[in-house]
């Protein structure tokens, strides 16, 4: 695992040390090596963390033709790619190198891993960057005039643009985007000119032109004709075979560990294969619904497996900072708080992370997806809610009309009414400044990733994989851990396992009033009941109860300042309105709240 940069320019001197400065930014990414490679026209560098082959695989790899290259990640199937192509070796790396020497873009689609890595071709004065199938790892590219730049993070991305005399401009568009998903969706960043490298693509740089094209591509259709008994087995083993490979490591192996289905089931492969696994779960510092410390103990217990219990420590303005150092854009999901402390003690004691991300988005563990199925069956309850108290109007039954209009709405309409309903409700569109901003460029992104002849189970789990997996999870839990230097493996992200999922029939994932019906079906009897019978909990922070105490101050000190800098996009007095009373218990109204706060400590430190 490492952090990875480079800088290309036709004219004018590069400086190695500068460039050094900038890849020093992400040394937490890699803090085992540094170093570069240089020529006249480029640079590239990594920051290392050793995982695999520790004395081995050095960075960047080079030979006497002129080759070199930069890589971030682990390659899972090195062994067997090293077989086929009869080389001696246990690096990844070098396994990698010598497969885009010989096989040119070919190698990418033999890959089976996390990966993003760029590759140097000085005979042709030549780039070739690549991303992972589902994005588990950043890569960002910068190209204007005569120049290309590329990085793990932005803060690097940031420095290399200020080093070849360019200016970082911020993406105001962005910023909508961001108060509609609580992210920043990619490719777009928070900076103008500043894209991620798409997932599943290849990026070729030659001559001044940036060329994408695709080498893998999710697949919904056709629908498997297979029997429920051959469904269960090859599930089954594609879930085996992705946690066994992601057990491939040097160095010693941790778990976060929840008390939901994902992590736990991860848990019990991992336990099969090597006993000396270490979970970890955070817990808060009052009872809430949040926590979950105490099922995962049992989990962890009952698996045979060691667990340690971290307990939060609540320094709001500390906490906020950090978030903002480690995203380096605004990124408005809370529990980003708990993968740090969670990451930060782990990582004094593993360098590798198992995790139960992708679980939701493989086997349909949200509620949208339920309703996605059902809402047809809330249609009448518009009509009795005019005629109904006040109390009852504010209760259970207004969030089923709610479900009801959002149900007559188009697709794309409907993947919003999900996601950011509070946004776009009328009694808040006096909130922003440019109504039309938050309506069209969030409904015109969303279209873009339209596929048709999907059923509406299949649309919305695409939509999720685009902006819910790609911009918010993955991102997530690949800065909150790197971090802190430990590399977040996740086996239900494999690229086979989301081709088998994709096209089984929504029956297996939602039936009836029940969701994951098949993972639940593979393992109900191979957990703990309290896993087994126990209500959904995300591994969210208790971000109400936090709003209203100890984050409270802050909110007021930064929120209600008339020179707030969200006020270029937001009205004061309605911002007023929504902070004043007692608005905070309230789930949704605290996510506005806690994305405006991110996004106005953002602006003061990067205006």
């Amino acid at each position: 695992m490492c952090g990875i940069a480079g800088i290309w320019q036709k004219s004018g001197s590069l400086s190695k040390e500068k460039f050094k400065q900038a890849l020093s930014l992400i040394s937490h990414r890699g803090p085992d090596d540094q170093a570069v490679v240089a020529n006249e026209h480029m640079i590239m560098g990594t920051q290392r963390l050793r995982i695999i082959a520790p004395d081995a695989g050095f960075q960047p790899m080079q030979d006497a033709n002129g080759h070199s290259m930069v890589f971030n990640g682990a390659i899972y199937n090195y062994p067997e790619l090293a077989k086929k192509m009869a080389i001696n070796s246990r690096s990844d790396t070098e396994i990698l190198f010598h497969g885009l020497i010989k096989s040119g873009e070919q190698m990418v689609s033999t890959l089976k891993g996390m990966f993003a890595f760029a590759f140097y071709d000085e005979s042709s004065d030549a780039f070739l960057l690549a991303r992972d199938r589902i994005g588990q790892k950043p890569l960002y590219y910068f190209q204007k005039e005569d120049c290309f730049l590329f990085a793990s993070e932005l803060k690097t991305i940031v420095q290399l643009m200020k080093m070849a005399s360019f200016k970082p401009e911020i993406n105001e568009e962005a910023i909508y985007h961001y108060l509609c998903l609580s992210n920043i969706p990619e490719p777009e960043t928070i900076y103008k000119n500043v894209h991620a490298v798409k997932p599943g693509h290849i990026l070729t740089f030659q001559n001044g032109k940036v060329l994408q094209n695709p080498y893998w591509t999710y697949t919904y259709q056709p629908k498997w004709q297979l029997s429920r008994q051959e469904i269960h087995e090859t599930t089954l083993s594609l879930i085996q075979d992705a946690t066994k490979m992601r057990l491939r490591a040097d160095v010693p192996v941790g778990l976060f560990l929840s008390g939901g289905w994902d992590s736990s089931v991860i848990a019990y492969e991992a336990a099969k294969l090597n006993q000396d696994i270490k979970t970890y779960t955070v817990e808060y510092p009052f009872t809430t619904s949040q926590n979950e410390s105490k099922i995962a103990q049992k989990t962890a217990s009952a698996l045979g497996l060691s667990h340690e219990i971290i307990p939060l420590k609540l320094e709001p303005l500390e906490m906020l900072q950090k978030v903002i150092s480690t995203f380096d854009q605004p990124f408005a999901d809370s529990s980003a708080i708990p993968n740090l402390a969670i990451a930060q003690a782990a990582g004094q004691h593993v360098k590798v992370m198992l995790n139960g991300d992708g679980g939701d988005e493989q086997f349909g563990g949200y509620r949208r997806y339920f309703l996605a199925t059902h809402y047809s069956k809330f249609s009448f309850l518009k009509y009795l809610q005019p005629i109904l108290p006040n109390a009852v109007r504010r209760s259970k039954l207004a969030f089923a009309k709610r479900i009801a209009n959002i149900s007559a709405m188009p697709a794309e309409e409907q993947y919003l009414g999900y996601t950011v309903d509070m946004w776009r409700d009328s009694t808040m569109e006096g909130i922003w400044k440019d109504k039309s901003m938050i309506r069209n460029t969030t409904k015109s992104l969303i279209a873009n990733k339209n596929i048709t002849g999907l059923s509406k189970l299949d649309e919305l789990m695409n939509w999720d994989r685009h902006f819910n997996l790609l911009s918010g999870i993955l991102v997530k839990m690949d800065r909150c851990s790197m971090a802190y230097s430990v590399e977040a493996r996740s086996p239900f992200l494999d690229h086979e396992l989301f081709d088998f999922t994709s096209r089984l029939p929504d029956s297996y994932k939602v039936a009836g009033f029940d969701r994951k019906v098949l993972l639940k079906d593979l393992y109900k009897d191979k957990l703990p009941k309290e896993v087994v019978t126990g209500k959904k909990i995300s591994f969210e922070a208790p971000i109400n109860n936090w709003l209203g105490h100890d984050f409270q101050p802050l909110v007021k000190d930064l929120l209600l300042n008339p020179q707030a800098k969200i006020y270029q996009y937001l009205q004061p007095l309605e911002v007023e309105k929504l902070i004043s009373g007692n608005k905070y218990m309230e789930l949704n109204v605290a996510y506005l709240i806690y994305s405006l706060l991110i996004l106005e400590l953002w602006l003061m430190e990067n205006s």
